[in-house]
């Protein structure tokens, strides 16, 4: 007997094949994906071109945040809008302006007028935004390396308004070391990555579309987008809920970064999606709520870096860190209900109410259009009486796994976080 009988497929469940099928709707498509690709190469080459203020200046550009760690979703609920986030590191004097760093690299990125990104950039705090038709958004940070410290510390720049003010400040981080962190500890199981993949490629080949290729240039090999851990997914989930709750409230949502950290400190302690949800939401509560008990506001770290600190714009006030908390203890408890004995109907509504109504209906349509697929050719395994509808074996879903996946797409090798250092 093949020894996988023995294990629990990681989406043998209903609620876990549902799961997987919101994460699999929030997230970049491969579309999209292969289009972030292709943009940040192009902005990379554009920043340094001949003419530029920072020609022979770009040492290097890489993805940072959920874009580098594979966990980047949808910002809006009802839209495919997705931020990118780059960070350039630039052969500058550390004690430059911030102010002055963000001129210098907008002024590299608007060009003149009639240039590629010229009125499609937005100045921000930290970074300068750049807007796509389709609604997707580069967000390119400055930085300066930091001499005699461990690998890509540098200083990023914070300046509000574009002269010198008292806000004005570098900030030592190092967003590179954070993504190395996070994929070493959040390590991929081979059952949930060919069930999940299994799950993505269906969908993707379902919901095929042509799209404008409008500023899109070759794209290099890549790691196959889809093959995440389950850790990653609920990452992904968490971070769905949240947009949920924080969509319309004022000021600064719970940062990404922060969420990514307590995942990345307690992954690979369950067997399946909705069991890791469920933990990895009571990790954060507990990190959140046990600073609050102190009467304190949470503190978390880059473990790369430690003046590196994920939680110094939020949460800014107790009352702000309540809400957050008390965010956690309801999704918990939704979590907590759906893991029991709850048909269909109930676990749709649910659902809607914790990740938004479209990617919910859209995930449980596709599973009763392959429960009708599999009643037709005598293959369904609903269980009468229930909404339960028992998935394939882990030993299926391997061989399904292994079967779907190409060997080129087995071969392609990993990503660096899209990192290359500039050609001579």
């Amino acid at each position: 007997m093949n020894h996988l009988q023995h294990f629990k497929s990681p989406l043998a469940e209903t609620l876990d094949a549902l799961l997987a099928d919101i994460a699999i709707r929030v997230q970049l498509s491969e579309t999209n994906y292969n289009k972030a690709v292709a943009r940040f190469h192009a902005i990379q080459e554009y920043i340094q071109r001949e003419g530029s203020p920072l020609q022979d200046r770009v040492t290097l550009v890489h993805a940072q945040g959920s874009m580098a760690i594979g966990a980047t979703i949808s910002s809006k609920l009802e839209n495919d809008e997705f931020d990118i986030d780059l960070i350039a590191t630039l052969d500058l004097p550390a004690n430059t302006l911030p102010h002055r760093m963000l001129d210098l690299l907008e002024q590299a990125i608007a060009g003149e007028p009639g240039s590629r990104y010229h009125g499609k950039t937005t100045r921000c705090t930290r970074c300068i935004q750049v807007q796509y038709a389709d609604g997707m958004h580069l967000d390119v940070t400055p930085m300066v390396r930091i001499d005699a410290t461990p690998e890509k510390w540098g200083y990023i720049y914070h300046a509000p308004e574009r002269y010198a003010t008292e806000q004005d400040a570098k900030i030592v981080a190092n967003p590179w070391g954070f993504a190395k962190h996070f994929l070493e500890h959040t390590p991929k199981d081979a059952l949930f990555e060919a069930a999940f993949l299994a799950r993505a490629r269906e969908f993707e080949a379902a919901h095929l579309l042509v799209e404008a290729q409008a500023d899109v240039e070759p794209v290099p090999a890549q790691e196959p987008m889809h093959a995440k851990s389950m850790a990653v997914i609920a990452l992904q989930l968490l971070k769905r809920y949240r947009n949920v709750r924080y969509d319309q409230r004022d000021g600064r949502c719970p940062p990404s970064v922060m969420m990514a950290k307590v995942v990345a400190d307690h992954a690979g302690q369950t067997a399946t999606l909705s069991e890791e949800l469920l933990h990895q939401a009571a990790q954060l509560q507990q990190v959140l709520s046990e600073a609050h008990g102190r009467r304190q506001l949470a503190n978390v770290c880059n473990p790369t870096c430690e003046p590196d600190v994920f939680t110094d714009r939020w949460p800014g006030t107790l009352g702000a860190q309540q809400l957050f908390i008390n965010d956690l203890d309801t999704f918990i408890e939704k979590l907590e209900e759906l893991r029991g004995d709850v048909d269909l109907a109930q676990m749709q509504a649910t659902l809607a109410e914790l990740f938004g109504e479209r990617a919910t209906i859209e995930a449980v349509k596709q599973l009763n259009e392959r429960m009708g697929r599999q009643i037709v050719d005598g293959t369904s395994r609903h269980v009468p009486g229930s909404g339960r509808i028992v998935l394939p074996t882990a030993a299926e879903v391997a061989a399904l796994g292994a079967a779907l996946a190409p060997a080129a797409a087995r071969a392609t090798p990993k990503h660096t976080h899209f990192g290359s250092e500039p050609s001579a």
